[in-house]
């Protein structure tokens, strides 16, 4: 994304750019710094910040805009992130060589609850040490868990059928350290998103439907984690609402008649520039 002030990788995305997972980006001793503080503030700040973000005025003509703006460059330049289809979260495991699940930091703080659904993805192994398992609740070594390409992608796709979608993420950009499994139970992100502004890219993709394959059985829109599916009541089928689709792809895993694909986002005039 070049709104992203990133360079594109071999695929042209900027999360498929090798340089973005490289070992001196870890090294720098800021990041290093900031992930730190960003796991150990994030328990104590959470609600403070997130509050505060509320309080803004942020839906007022002119201000509101000008605002999110603000909020959004701030964002952008420390930790921030973008939705990515199964396909790229296989290549993005293709360029990295240490795969680490480690408990989710979103719901350990919003729910209290454990769930090993995030991935720390670095080229070094050595790189993990970015983040102190000791936040989750000592040093229990079984709580980070080394993970092949293989089984971390079937397990990927396992949540996709429960509802998950998938998502890159940077600390202080471009570095990306991050593959979360994002849903409503508990997710910071997915909170923002909703009730206050985004703070993540929509997918480079978008969905197709073929409705002469769509039977109306309704359980994409009941999987849709961005509530962009709904009903015909003429036509008995589903409609796509562009504004709202991010293009994660999770709606093809229970589509039984396989009328769902994803497309570039580019190609499509009414999603083209929705980010």
């Amino acid at each position: 994304m070049c709104e992203f002030c990133t360079k594109h990788g071999e695929g042209k995305k900027w999360y498929l750019n090798v340089k973005n997972y490289s070992q001196d980006l870890v090294s720098d001793i800021n990041r290093r710094e900031y992930v730190r503080g960003f796991f150990y503030g994030v328990d104590r700040g959470y609600k403070k910040y997130f509050n505060l973000i509320k309080s803004l005025p942020l839906n007022m003509p002119i201000i509101g805009p000008s605002l999110k703006a603000i909020l959004k460059r701030r964002l952008i330049y420390t930790h921030w992130g973008q939705v990515i289809p199964i396909e790229d979260v296989e290549k993005v495991l293709s360029i990295t060589s240490s795969i680490v699940r480690i408990p989710c930091i979103c719901r350990k703080v919003t729910t209290g609850k454990e769930m090993r659904t995030c991935f720390v993805i670095t080229i070094k192994p050595e790189s993990i040490e970015l983040v102190d398992q000791s936040f989750f609740g000592g040093p229990d070594v079984a709580k980070f868990e080394k993970m092949d390409k293989t089984n971390a992608l079937n397990f990927m796709k396992e949540q996709e059928s429960r509802g998950l979608f998938h998502s890159v993420w940077t600390f202080k950009t471009p570095f990306i350290g991050v593959i979360c499994n994002c849903d409503d139970t508990g997710c910071i992100a997915m909170k923002m998103y909703k009730e206050v502004m985004p703070i993540f890219f929509k997918a480079e993709y978008i969905i197709k439907l073929d409705k002469n394959e769509c039977n109306g059985c309704k359980a994409c829109i009941k999987i849709c984690p961005f509530e962009a599916l709904e009903h015909d009541t003429v036509d008995k089928k589903v409609k796509v609402d562009y504004k709202k689709c991010c293009g994660c792809g999770i709606c093809r895993a229970v589509c039984k008649k396989n009328a769902i694909i994803l497309r570039q986002r580019l190609s499509v005039p009414e999603a083209a520039h929705l980010w």
